[in-house]
């Protein structure tokens, strides 16, 4: 249970610190778009959808270290049959996930932002 919930956190925080400089490239350049692409941050390893968020909702998705943005349909909350999230804000264009248990603890230590 411990290796799924740790393996799912950190293909997670893989795609987090993609997108962490995703924000950095647009904040930097300026971006005069009001949304951002992003990359879903579901456990799905294969997963290559782009989520269009604000700078300011993508801060607020960040404000958390076990929360995770993700594609609506895709609010992952057991893996291999362990509870590794569960929702915690739905939006129309993005959900946000909050990682539980073990999956929560690897979160906030991969988290860049501590």
């Amino acid at each position: 249970m411990e290796l799924t919930a740790e393996r799912v956190a950190r293909n997670q925080a893989t795609f987090r610190e993609a997108n962490e400089q995703i924000e950095r490239k647009a904040e930097e350049l300026q971006v005069a778009v009001e949304l951002v692409p992003f990359i879903c941050e579901c456990p799905d390893p294969d997963c290559t959808t782009i989520t269009r968020l604000s700078l300011v909702d993508y801060e607020m998705v960040r404000s958390r270290g076990e929360w995770f943005l993700v594609e609506p349909g895709h609010e992952v909350c057991v893996v291999e049959d362990v509870p590794v999230a569960e929702p915690a804000k739905r939006y129309d264009r993005f959900s946000v996930m909050r990682k539980i248990g073990d999956a929560a603890a690897v979160a906030q230590r991969l988290d860049p932002r501590q």
